[in-house]
C-alpha cells in the first residue's frame, strides 16, 4: 500500500509548538485477528461482542526540533471497526535512544488529532497535541 504522509503540528501544554512529518504505511493488508490476541483479550473486561480488525503500520516521524534531523522509526496498530472507520491508530518508536508514543484518530477524511508522548517513563517526557493534515500528492 502506497505511504500516508501527513504534515504535523505538535503543541505542548506550556505553548510550545512544533512542525513535522509523519509517515506511514500499513505493513500487513491480512488482519490480525482478534481470536488470535486470547491473551490480551482475557485481560479485558467482559463486554458485548464485537468486530475488531487489527493491522500492523510502519513509518517513520520527523519533528527535527524535538528528534533530531533524522527521522525516527515508528511500529503500532491500526485499530479498524468491522464495516467502519478507523477507530484509532497507535504507533511507538523502534529506535531506543528516541522513545516516543502517540495516537492518534482520523477528524475527517484528510485531517488527523491526537497525542504524542516524548521520551515516556523519564522524568523529562513532554506531552503534545497532534493535529494533522494530509500531504497533496505529489510531494
Amino acid at each position: 500500500m502506497d505511504e500516508l504522509v501527513y504534515n504535523l503540528l505538535l503543541k505542548s501544554p506550556n505553548g510550545l509548538t512544533l512542525l513535522g512529518t509523519l509517515r506511514y504505511r500499513y505493513t500487513d493488508l491480512e488482519a490480525l485477528r482478534v481470536g488470535e490476541l486470547s491473551a490480551l483479550m482475557e485481560q479485558a473486561q467482559q463486554v458485548d461482542t464485537f468486530e475488531l480488525s487489527l493491522f500492523k503500520l510502519a513509518g517513520t516521524l520527523s519533528v527535527p526540533l524535538l528528534t533530531g534531523f533524522t527521522p525516527v522509526p515508528v511500529e503500532g496498530l491500526s485499530f479498524v471497526a468491522l464495516l467502519g472507520p478507523t477507530l484509532t491508530n497507535l504507533l511507538s518508536s523502534t529506535d531506543p535512544r528516541r522513545r516516543l508514543d502517540m495516537q492518534f484518530n482520523f477528524i475527517g477524511s484528510n485531517i488527523i488529532a491526537g497525542g504524542l508522548l516524548w521520551r515516556p517513563g523519564e522524568l523529562r517526557q513532554q506531552v503534545f497535541s497532534i493535529l494533522g493534515t494530509r500531504a497533496a500528492l505529489g510531494m
